[in-house]
């Protein structure tokens, strides 16, 4: 039978507390856990909810495995693996998640033209993302020296130890039709945010009231399944991205180019070129060419509000700005 040594990788670590302490078994289980929701394809399904809450759940029925499945000193470290510091990890993970979704940038989003529901055009904004996160660990530094003598190592009481790094996952994905990228962005976020710190107080008193770390573990999993079912709610209203009779809806930018430049957004609303009002993508590039050295677009903003940008223009770049609408591939070429 294998045999496992029974050193820990400490992720936090102090002279009053034992601190967060994940051995080997763990992660190689949280790695499965992983691995196996990456199968999906989705990235949704490997945020920190799922990742670390499947994790816990598994955790919990390590004692009931048949004995022969595992080694007898594997199922020994899990059943004694912190069930609140899977937690309060979780929790700190899904606040970096969703402090991150919510400053996801409109252009840094994927746009897309598909059909509607009444068979026409519509566009909307895709987002995958999928982060890597260090965390800083702790290994014995028995463990070190025979594979990397050299590694740096410090003391703390009587043990030696060195920093190692555990690479954590972090995705999510969704559409955005009915809205605006950055709203939905800035939505989903916050959510995610409130629930991640809900979790996160009730792993905290989960250090005196153990059972409190499986209600952290139910809050982020069923309140990352609540998020994303409303999301979807929301998404079967109206498309937002669609033809406006007021003027023409930017679908996205290309990054770099002179749109970019201009600061247009994916969303708002071009209404006039050059003191010419404009409600199609041939009369947009019709008002274009009737300038000389300079261009001055008036859109009207999120809140309704109209702004003036302007730029130079150069030979060559009214076919060029960079600007994606939602319109038929007939129309479109006419603006190449």
């Amino acid at each position: 039978m294998a045999c496992f040594d029974h050193r820990w990788v400490a992720l936090i670590l102090n002279s009053d507390w034992r601190g967060i302490v994940f051995n080997y078994p763990f992660l190689l289980l949280l790695s499965v856990v992983t691995v196996i929701l990456s199968l999906t394809l989705k990235l949704t399904w490997l945020s920190a909810a799922y990742t670390f809450g499947l994790t816990y759940l598994l955790l919990l029925v390590a004692p009931y495995i048949p004995a022969g499945v595992l080694p007898d000193d594997w199922l020994v470290v899990l059943e004694n693996t912190s069930l609140t510091g899977v937690a309060l990890t979780m929790s700190v993970l899904l606040i970096i998640e969703g402090v991150i979704l919510a400053k996801t940038s409109s252009r840094r989003t994927f746009p897309e033209r598909v059909k509607g529901n009444r068979g026409k055009m519509v566009g909307q904004h895709r987002v995958k993302k999928l982060v890597l996160i260090p965390m800083v660990g702790l290994l014995p530094g028995g463990m070190i020296e025979p594979l990397a003598p050299w590694w740096p190592l410090f003391s703390i009481g009587e043990n030696s130890y060195g920093f190692i790094l555990v690479p954590l996952l972090l995705g999510w994905e969704w559409v955005a039709r009915a809205q605006t990228p950055k709203l939905v962005a800035m939505k989903i976020g916050r959510q995610t945010v409130a629930i991640a710190i809900l979790s996160f107080v009730l792993s905290v008193v989960g250090l005196y009231v153990p059972i409190l770390s499986l209600a952290a573990v139910a809050v982020s999993l069923l309140g990352r399944e609540v998020i994303y079912a409303v999301h979807r709610i929301r998404e079967n209203r109206q498309p937002f991205f669609t033809a406006d009779h007021r003027g023409v809806r930017i679908l996205g930018t290309i990054p770099g180019s002179p749109a970019d430049e201009m600061d247009l957004l994916p969303g708002e609303l071009i209404v006039r070129v050059n003191s010419i009002p404009v409600t199609s993508v041939e009369e947009f590039y019709e008002a274009l060419q009737t300038t000389g050295a300079f261009s001055k677009i008036e859109v009207r903003d999120f809140r309704g509000e109209n702004r003036f940008t302007q730029r130079a223009m150069y030979e060559g770049e009214h076919h060029e700005l960079g600007i994606l609408f939602v319109q038929e591939a007939v129309r479109e070429q006419i603006a190449e």
